[in-house]
């Protein structure tokens, strides 16, 4: 199907802010994702079933398989509001600013997630006693485990609830051998990473 108007304007102002990022197109989709080694930074420009025009979602989608072949908004954020299109003058600055705003967001989430260390470290503070999201416990105990905290990572897994409950499982399978444990996560990471037309895991990122 032809694109229309105000789609393609915003694939046109995503691509000249965005791609200098290393941000790519996701097929004909309104999403863009770039390769930040164990994770994705990925962007949604949402589109409304009611009026022509876009929201502004912007994610961080991590790479070890939470949901094989599926891309989770694991930390997700809505910029701003919906930005309407009445005509392309008053559209293409608009989708501009959205565009330059996901760069500031991507550099904040790039800082607080340079290695699993810091990640597991954050992801480990963000957690509410007695009140974790579905998959927080699980994506928690990931970086955990990777950072070589083990005993952390054995208590969120355990306590990983419904859906995220099974995937827990099988790395608990793995938690008394920590090589195993960081065989089996990282060919989790290289697998979504072929999945997305990805190279192999850069060397500078230790897992």
């Amino acid at each position: 199907m032809p694109e229309n108007e105000h789609g393609r304007i915003i694939a046109s102002e995503a691509k000249t802010v965005l791609q200098p990022a290393g941000f790519r197109r996701k097929g004909r989709s309104r999403i863009w994702i770039a390769d930040r080694g164990f994770w994705l930074s990925v962007v949604e420009f949402q589109p409304s079933s009611w009026s022509k025009g876009t929201y502004l979602n912007v994610a961080v989608h991590w790479l070890w398989g939470s949901l094989p072949q599926t891309l989770t908004f694991d930390r997700s954020e809505r910029v701003g509001g919906f930005v309407e299109f009445q005509n392309s003058a008053q559209f293409v600055p608009l989708v501009g600013q959205m565009a330059r705003k996901v760069l500031e967001i991507d550099q904040i989430n790039r800082s607080m997630f340079p290695s699993v260390q810091a990640t597991a470290t954050i992801l480990a503070n963000e957690l509410q006693p007695g009140a974790y999201g579905e998959w927080a416990a699980f994506h928690a105990g990931v970086a955990a485990g990777l950072a070589g905290d083990f005993e952390t990572a054995k208590r969120l897994f355990v306590s990983a609830q419904r859906h995220a409950a099974s995937q827990a499982q099988v790395l608990l399978g793995y938690i008394d051998d920590p090589g195993a444990f960081r065989s089996y996560a990282r060919g989790t990471i290289e697998d979504e990473r072929a999945y997305y037309g990805l190279g192999a895991l850069p060397a500078t990122i230790a897992i």
